[in-house]
């Protein structure tokens, strides 16, 4: 069974950033996931297609991935990742702490982090767990991911990310997810 750290891990496979325009004091409705690219289109990393279901997501329960990524060129082995996450409390956006590797982190130790993640949950659909990664497009469909743990309602609600991807040498990818998670 997948626990949160995992969780953000397997968001972090398809997503880069997380952005909503929410300026009012409306009341909250259950927020579609939605995605863009945030880097120059120049970035070897793009993120081609993201869907989830059931969005928003139920947990515990389970929910299906299914995306693809394009990699125009070798993925080195120095990638370092920053995560911005915020969840929504009353009309405002706050950033999620880093707390055992999930929240707003930086993960200068991206592939060794993969390396440990993607035996385990990402290989099964075809993904290569280890750095370098080959410039190629990678496809996952209908990835089921089942979370059997119930969630402090504190976790529940409406997220937005921001993945930054990088290494010593450019920029590689930045992506922007806005999600809900619910009961």
């Amino acid at each position: 069974m997948m626990s949160i750290n995992h969780l953000s891990l397997s968001l972090l496979l398809f997503v880069s950033s997380y952005t909503v325009n929410t300026f009012g004091f409306t009341k909250t409705i259950d927020l579609n996931l939605s995605w863009n690219n945030c880097g120059p289109s120049s970035d070897s990393i793009q993120l081609q297609s993201l869907s989830i279901t059931p969005d928003p997501i139920r947990i515990p329960g389970g929910f299906n991935i299914t995306g693809s990524a394009s990699v125009a060129l070798e993925i080195p082995t120095d990638v370092h990742v920053t995560v911005l996450l915020e969840r929504k409390v009353g009309p405002f956006f706050v950033k999620v702490p880093c707390v055992d590797n999930f929240g707003s982190c930086n993960y200068g130790n991206a592939c060794e982090l993969w390396a440990e993640f993607c035996p385990k949950y990402a290989a099964r659909f075809g993904l290569p767990c280890e750095c370098p990664i080959a410039a190629n497009i990678y496809s996952v469909s209908n990835a089921n991911i089942v979370v059997d743990k119930k969630v402090p309602p504190e976790l529940l609600g409406e997220y937005r990310a921001t993945v930054d991807i990088g290494s010593s040498q450019n920029h590689l990818g930045c992506v922007n997810i806005d999600l809900s998670v619910k009961k």
